[in-house]
């Protein structure tokens, strides 16, 4: 969780089954969270985008988060979508600027020297970045809510090609994830109005896809691999009562757990979209 009224991060960790927490100040009211593994050594950094002066703030988990680094990329209008676009096994500083429908990516292989543009999208498209195509690069995909359709312009051809796909209706949430474990990125959605997932799956070649019901209008959307099985599971995040209810999909989504874990104006950083 992170807390904007202190600027705190709440960390319950799963490697003690959520019986111990770590507690971090880390940021300020205005701040996005955009946590990920910015210096490569497999655990995620507490990192923070600040609009006013597109500055980006990594406080570095290899260093038990007691070092940061910051750099300004960015204007203030942007949205960040961090991800690891060049395959180096960390995060690369990166943005989604809907004016112009531009992605302006910064290479951590390169110590962040060298960038890399591309035009993708429109101004009402949501940037949905994921490794849809299962090369260990992060794809430029968007989601275009008014015709509930997905373009990913795939790393692994050199983003020199892309797929679309027809997937969703107006008011649905795009929240892509790997939730049939083959390494790729799935296209999933969320619709609010009716509390249900709907996953079109990867393994498939998008062809089949599966159904959960599971949330309410109100919740916030967090889904990730809880249980470990390299898999996505559905998740909610309940702010009326600071609950996180997650599907755990190594019981093929037949069993749940909830953590009481918040308060009601945290922001849950593995919020999607």
């Amino acid at each position: 969780m992170f807390r904007p009224s202190t600027g705190d991060w709440f960390v319950k960790q799963s490697s003690t089954n959520y019986s111990t927490y770590g507690a971090y100040n880390w940021g300020m009211s205005t701040d996005l969270p955009v946590p990920g593994d910015y210096d490569g050594d497999g655990l995620v950094d507490l990192a923070l985008y600040r609009p006013s002066t597109v500055t980006w703030y990594m406080r570095m988990s290899r260093t038990g988060y007691a070092t940061n680094e910051s750099m300004q990329w960015g204007v203030a209008t942007d949205i960040p979508v961090p991800g690891d676009y060049d395959g180096d096994g960390r995060n690369d500083l990166a943005v989604y600027r809907p004016s112009t429908g531009t992605w302006f990516i910064t290479l951590s292989s390169s110590h962040y020297a060298t960038y890399a543009t591309f035009q993708w999208g429109a101004s009402a498209d949501v940037p949905v970045a994921g490794d849809y195509d299962g090369d260990g690069e992060t794809d430029l995909g968007i989601y275009r809510p008014a015709t509930g359709a997905w373009y990913v312009l795939q790393s692994g051809t050199n983003f020199s090609t892309y797929f679309s796909a027809a997937w969703g209706l107006p008011g649905d949430l795009a929240v892509p994830g790997d939730y049939d474990g083959d390494g790729k990125a799935d296209l999933g959605l969320y619709r609010p109005s009716t509390g249900e997932w709907q996953v079109r799956q990867s393994s498939t070649g998008y062809l089949t896809f599966a159904v959960c019901q599971w949330g309410n209008a109100t919740d916030i959307v967090v889904p990730g691999d809880y249980d470990g099985d390299r898999r996505t599971d559905f998740a909610v995040y309940r702010p009326s009562t600071g609950t996180w209810y997650i599907k755990q999909s190594s019981t093929n989504s037949t069993a749940y757990t909830a953590e009481a874990w918040g308060a009601s104006a945290d922001l849950p950083v593995f919020k999607r979209p």
